[in-house]
């Protein structure tokens, strides 16, 4: 069983990609900020027979974070698959976002994923074996109105990806982004302007497939890609969009 850490694990997108890991057998470290939405997501894990063990932290606090990584190697072992999933949403024009706001994005999603990923690299290269997925979004590729932060923040993801898939290739880790689309989530965390957001979110209803995605659309491949399977795939920013962008 290989450890697999999974940030912003409570529900949604990181809630299905932990699932998706326990099922195929990897032992899952849930990371997430609150303390009890780690214990559940934990117990829910647990109730199909996984085993899971919760690791609350703020992803982008370098302390946090190293205390974080302390723990599970501790009680699990080194992590070799990594998904940075954590994120933040921040909507409302260029003009009217205020610097706290986009500072606290590109924390939580940037940050959060260098950090992680700085800590979980020298790992599994030690081990010869390693997978990183990072989630961006569709909007980091084809930009949006209303996002500022959210789109800088996960074009970031996209380059954080490809620079590291080539430091880490030579070892045989791999390194990709996943690109969701309109993904039917609790949207409950969102700073700024909540009109922007119903504005932004009333245009997943274009989809060229006719529904919005799923959790677990994204989780099936990410599943792939911290498989063996996919040990030639890596540097790759790969859409699961429903054809809103191609």
């Amino acid at each position: 069983m290989k450890v697999a850490l999974v940030t912003g694990a409570t529900k949604n997108i990181g809630f299905a990609a932990a699932e998706r890991l326990a099922r195929d057998g990897h032992v899952v470290a849930v990371n997430g900020r609150d303390p009890d939405a780690v214990a559940r997501a934990v117990a829910r894990l647990r109730g199909f027979g996984a085993r899971a063990e919760g690791f609350p932290a703020d992803v982008a606090d370098e302390r946090a974070m190293a205390a974080m990584f302390d723990r599970i190697e501790s009680a699990l072992g080194p992590v070799v698959i990594l998904v940075n999933n954590a994120g933040l949403r921040c909507h409302g024009p260029l003009i009217d976002t205020q610097l706290e706001d986009w500072s606290r994005v590109l924390d939580v999603v940037l940050t959060g994923a260098f950090l992680a990923t700085r800590r979980a690299l020298p790992g599994m290269i030690e081990a010869g074996w390693g997978r990183i997925v990072n989630v961006a979004g569709v909007s980091g590729q084809s930009g949006a109105p209303g996002r500022v932060a959210v789109v800088t923040a996960k074009s970031g993801m996209i380059g954080l990806t490809k620079a590291t898939a080539l430091e880490a290739a030579p070892h045989g880790v791999t390194v990709n982004a996943i690109s969701p689309g309109f993904i039917d989530t609790d949207r409950s965390q969102s700073l700024g302007d909540n009109h922007a957001a119903a504005a932004h979110y009333a245009r997943g209803r274009q989809v060229p497939v006719g529904r919005a995605g799923v959790p677990e659309d994204v989780a099936e491949l990410c599943g792939y890609l911290c498989s063996d399977a996919a040990g030639y795939v890596t540097g790759q920013t790969l859409g699961v969009n429903g054809g809103t962008y191609m």
